[in-house]
């Protein structure tokens, strides 16, 4: 799976540096920022599933590009935000100095807004047909307060209390990690005309592999280290953030990612051919070491 994987990544590089040399209007020292933020050695997971949504609908990678793009922009605003000293302060991601540490707060807000208004930008350039406005719609649903933003309101927010228990948690985790998995998905499927039952399954499989790639996330936090994850480590139990891990232990974790990976499964197990390479990545994503 990695080799597919990193073949999916090379075709999104390829995009994402034609858009940073030619699309990109921003003053220095934000585009330099922005640029720094977005290149590297990332999994480039949403594009893929943007990608892969085109391809289980019947068409290509070429065909949902601007998609794939938008989606990767909105991602890499969040990480910039997410990191920052106000959320969860880290100083490393994907194996260099975080933007803020690199350029300053202010320049890091500075290119997250950037890159958030950026995406949008292209996704009104992408719109060409009703299936395309749905598309674009889902990306600015599941990118905003019903999903990634939500979920993270409730991170900052409600993480620390004590009546925080697991509905709340796999709640949180549904909108925060799975919110852009969903949305890369369905914009793939959708602008490429799958079926309104496809889009139901396929939104359900993303939901279930997002909650199980957090809880993965959670796993690896406690048990792998910077120079294998590229990110800090230990930093949920340094800022007393409620996890998985720290609710109910490292065995029921890895148990529980298990099962929602199972049902993530299950979405599209009837797909048969069409499905294999979504149902190859959820496998992957759970038992991956960073």
């Amino acid at each position: 799976m990695k080799d597919i994987i990193n073949v999916y990544a090379g075709i999104f590089n390829a995009t994402l540096d034609d858009y940073l040399m030619r699309g990109l209007d921003c003053p220095s020292p934000v585009k330099e920022a922005v640029s720094y933020a977005m290149t590297g050695t990332g999994k480039r997971l949403r594009p893929m599933l943007c990608y892969l949504g085109a391809e289980f609908a019947g068409k290509s990678c070429e065909e949902v590009s601007d998609f794939a793009l938008a989606v990767e922009l909105i991602h890499g605003y969040s990480l910039i935000h997410d990191d920052l000293p106000c959320m969860d302060n880290d100083t490393l991601r994907r194996g260099k100095p975080t933007v803020h540490v690199k350029f300053g707060e202010a320049v890091a807000l500075l290119a997250g807004d950037a890159m958030l208004n950026a995406a949008y930008e292209i996704l009104f350039g992408a719109v060409y047909s009703s299936r395309d406005v749905l598309a674009a719609s889902y990306i600015a649903k599941y990118a905003g307060t019903t999903g990634m933003i939500g979920g993270q309101c409730t991170d900052v927010t409600d993480n620390n209390g004590d009546g925080y228990d697991e509905k709340s948690l796999l709640s949180m985790y549904s909108k925060k990690t799975s919110g852009l998995l969903i949305a890369a998905l369905l914009s793939g499927a959708v602008s490429c005309g799958c079926t309104k039952e496809e889009e139901i399954d396929l939104l359900n499989f993303a939901d279930y592999m997002g909650v199980a790639y957090q809880i993965t996330d959670d796993i690896l936090d406690c048990t792998s280290t910077e120079a294998v994850l590229g990110k800090n480590v230990g930093s949920d139990e340094k800022s007393d953030k409620k996890t998985y891990v720290s609710l109910f232990g490292l065995e029921s974790a890895k148990n529980k990612a298990k099962d929602y990976s199972m049902r993530a499964v299950a979405c599209l197990s009837r797909y048969g051919e069409k499905a294999e390479k979504l149902i190859a990545l959820c496998h992957y994503l759970v038992g991956r070491k960073y």
